[in-house]
């Protein structure tokens, strides 16, 4: 099984503390809600100025991706329109770091906890903290080539660490802005389904969307989008390994999409039939394994990336909206 795999690769890892789990009954599982039932629960906004495509380039751009599976976005359609960079920006003017951050409500942003370390104090800050200092939190909504066609600032967040610091099931935030910017450039909804049901993961293999802002992309080889970060990477039909739902590790999941540091904050996104589009997860970093392993898609690597499921935020953001 999938999560037997997962939990020995962990264990060689030596990262993340192992559980041991007792054998359950079997039993006829309850049917499972269809994902786009789920999704109605939190829906997203698409603007009707604004088309819907997962084609990364338009019309007149086109680029090869050799063995990096990430491509440039450079297109203004939803839900990249929803997607952008998130900067520190310093009392100068200067941006000192950035992560990924995803419209989830018209003024309301998701990204990581350790996203939120204070460049200038070196530690985490609460929200009031941060309003007394001179540095901001910068939202770049669909940034291309270092371009974004609006802005906003944050004003306040609610943060998963603040309770449970350094928890990896844990790093989550809902940031506030000043601005109303989704609704201009849309927001999307989520879904809290089941990831630790082999059906759920049948379903949505190879599904999975990934746009973050790296700090390794645009490469050389695609310098004409700008230096890295000026640009998202995008790595489409990518899967959720899994998810676990008890013990130490709950509310972690695991997943296979290109991203590097950077993209922390990117929302897992999944195209659903009817044309919507859906976060199932939160991508927030990745363990290494003490040897190479099989993933169960083929793939050989010393590395598997690590995020949140929807389940540890999404009650905090349904009041925030």
């Amino acid at each position: 099984m999938l999560k037997k795999w997962l939990y020995v690769a962990i264990a060689l890892a030596s990262l993340l503390i192992t559980t041991q789990f007792a054998p359950t009954q079997a039993q006829t599982p309850p049917e499972t809600p269809a994902l786009e039932e789920l999704a109605r629960q939190a829906p997203g906004f698409q603007p009707d100025s604004l088309p819907a495509s997962l084609e990364p380039y338009s019309d007149d751009v086109r680029a090869i991706v050799d063995k990096d599976d990430r491509a440039p976005v450079l297109n203004r359609v939803f839900p990249y329109s929803a997607i952008g960079r998130l900067d520190w920006v310093l009392a100068d003017g200067q941006t000192n770091s950035w992560c990924t951050g995803t419209l989830i409500g018209r003024d309301l942003v998701l990204t990581n906890s350790h996203c939120l370390k204070h460049p200038r104090l070196g530690r985490f800050v609460d929200s009031r903290q941060y309003q007394a200092q001179p540095e901001r939190l910068i939202f770049k909504p669909n940034l291309i080539r270092g371009v974004a066609s609006v802005t906003a600032t944050v004003v306040a967040y609610e943060y998963g660490w603040a309770t449970r610091p350094q928890a990896a099931a844990e790093d989550w935030a809902l940031l506030r802005l000043d601005e109303p910017v989704g609704d201009r450039m849309g927001y999307l909804g989520w879904a809290d389904v089941d990831l630790s049901d082999p059906e759920v993961l049948s379903a949505i293999a190879g599904k999975m969307i990934v746009a973050g802002y790296a700090g390794d992309f645009p490469t050389a080889k695609f310098r004409q989008f700008g230096n890295p970060g000026d640009t998202a990477g995008m790595h489409e039909a990518c899967s959720i390994l899994e998810g676990v739902s008890r013990g130490e590790m709950n509310g972690i999941l695991f997943h296979q999409c290109d991203t590097n540091p950077g993209s922390s904050g990117s929302a897992i996104i999944a195209a659903l039939n009817d044309g919507r589009y859906v976060i199932l997860g939160l991508h927030a970093g990745s363990n290494e394994f003490n040897r190479t392993m099989d993933l169960p898609t083929g793939e050989r690597t010393r590395y598997i990336n690590r995020g949140v499921q929807v389940n540890r935020w999404s009650m905090q953001a349904a009041r925030m909206r």
